[in-house]
């Protein structure tokens, strides 16, 4: 599948900052959640939105509201607009803002010749056609003493006239999670839909809180091992992947029907008639679909001797709230707080005959257990499960989360007709969020290749019909 680009024509490339001396400049350290990020690849989404205005109108009516929002939300969610500090080594890495200096990029672009429907289709498309949407991070400055300043977040919005509009984010994970970019997301969406209003009626999300950093105190050295392993890999770019060609990206629903027939079926299968959630049957069904995809891909499809070789998915689990400190970490707090538990079930209970019923349990059991546990005192065996995951065969991951509510994201244009976390492709990752039509279902984005994506279709739609009725 040729991907076929169309040129965007750049309208506008300008920096956004906090309004200035609302903020200080500020030094945030990085916490032994944030130093396993610093080695990965950008984040990456885009938000289409229907918009049936001309490009005159859009620069107009939507612009300028946009950017000045923008500017408000930063002030509260400043590290966006910072930089990543790379000192040369010993000295850590660390997150600075510097009033009156540093912002974030926003590009304003307009395409005339892409087609916008099928820019946000869920149907296979070459995973290259979402690039020219994506925002471009700009390269780090290196200062003559070998310290390198690396952009944190850059934005653009595309217009399609007469058609939709597309928001790009790029942003180096290191410096937050989901929950905080969701935070920031839905922070700048409010103040962007209450333009014009008073602003003592308008209700926005809760502030983040920035000054509890110092709180996470590192249990046994996490963030060594991870900074090594930086410092051996690190340049002067951004941490990038290759994909492989012919790679495609498809969306995929499962309907709140079809989910209740699969938690019914999972049930049943089991011996304790456990009920289980939503996220883990879920879940559980598009890794048993996925494995199946990429064993029968394999050369190992009729080898007996690997009947015992375990497959691995990670998982996450938020940490806030949770930590066993003299203060817990607020649900609003800002940076990256998750802890990384590693599934693990073996080939042939995952291609058995109650496949997602092996998995849903080993999902719940998982979690169960990381919600039970110290998390302080486990988090130093955590770079041990990962290593493990990363070693293995086919190692899975999750991105996103329907509890996040994507979705939930109306400038005044409604609610986006399509969501796209775009980073799945560089490998590995299942990319999850509630349906749009805010039916309860369940949303999954894919990334393979072309010909494994037709297999994973196929399979996932056979499973489908087990437990449909």
């Amino acid at each position: 599948m040729a991907a076929q680009l169309q040129p965007y024509n750049i309208i506008e490339t300008c920096h956004i900052s906090p309004p200035k001396a609302t903020v200080p400049s500020t030094t945030l350290p990085l916490t032994f959640f944030d130093a396993p990020w610093l080695s990965l690849p950008l984040a990456d989404s885009l938000f289409f939105f229907s918009y049936q205005n001309s490009t005159d109108s859009f620069l107009k009516d939507f612009v300028p509201n946009l950017k000045h929002s923008l500017s408000i939300t930063l002030q509260h969610f400043f590290p966006y607009a910072g930089k990543l500090i790379i000192p040369p080594r010993p000295d850590p890495p660390y997150l600075h803002y510097n009033d009156g200096e540093d912002s974030l990029v926003f590009t304003v672009a307009e395409s005339t010749e892409t087609d916008f429907d099928q820019l946000k289709s869920d149907s296979p498309k070459d995973i290259s056609v979402l690039h020219g949407v994506l925002p471009k991070l700009p390269p780090p400055h290196v200062s003559p003493e070998g310290i390198q300043m690396r952009p944190i977040m850059a934005m653009q919005v595309t217009i399609f006239p007469g058609a939709g509009i597309c928001i790009g984010n790029s942003a180096t994970h290191v410096v937050a999670d989901g929950v905080t970019f969701s935070h920031f997301m839905k922070y700048w969406m409010s103040l962007t839909k209450s333009s014009g209003k008073d602003p003592a009626t308008v209700l926005l999300p809760s502030l983040p809180i920035h000054c509890c950093r110092n709180i996470i105190k590192d249990p046994g050295e996490v963030a060594a091992g991870h900074l090594e392993r930086f410092w051996s890999q690190n340049s002067a770019k951004h941490i990038s992947h290759v994909t492989p060609e012919n790679m495609v990206r498809a969306t995929f629903t499962l309907s709140r029907k079809q989910i209740d027939n699969l938690k019914s079926l999972v049930t049943e299968q089991s011996e304790n008639q456990s009920p289980v959630s939503t996220f883990v049957v879920t879940l559980a069904f598009i890794w048993v679909s996925l494995i199946k995809t990429l064993v029968q891909d394999s050369e190992t499809k009729a080898n007996e001797e690997d009947k015992d070789e375990v497959f691995h998915l990670m998982i996450n689990v938020d940490c806030r709230n949770r930590l066993k400190y003299t203060q817990p970490i607020p649900q609003t707090y800002f940076g990256n707080c998750m802890a990384p538990g590693i599934v693990s079930v073996k080939k042939h209970d995952l291609l058995g005959e109650k496949c997602v019923l092996a998995a849903s349990d080993a999902i719940t059991a998982r979690i169960k257990d990381m919600l039970s546990s110290d998390l302080l005192k486990t988090a130093p065996n955590w770079g041990q499960g990962v290593r493990k995951w990363v070693m293995s065969h086919y190692p899975t991951s999750i991105a996103g989360a329907p509890k996040l509510g994507l979705y939930d994201m109306d400038f005044g244009l409604g609610k986006p007709c399509k969501m796209e976390i775009v980073h799945i492709e560089t490998g590995g990752s299942i990319a999850f969020s509630e349906s749009r039509d805010g039916s309860n279902g369940v949303e999954i984005g894919i990334a393979l290749e072309k010909k494994k994506m037709d297999v994973f279709d196929s399979i996932l739609q056979q499973g489908i019909k087990k437990f449909a009725t």
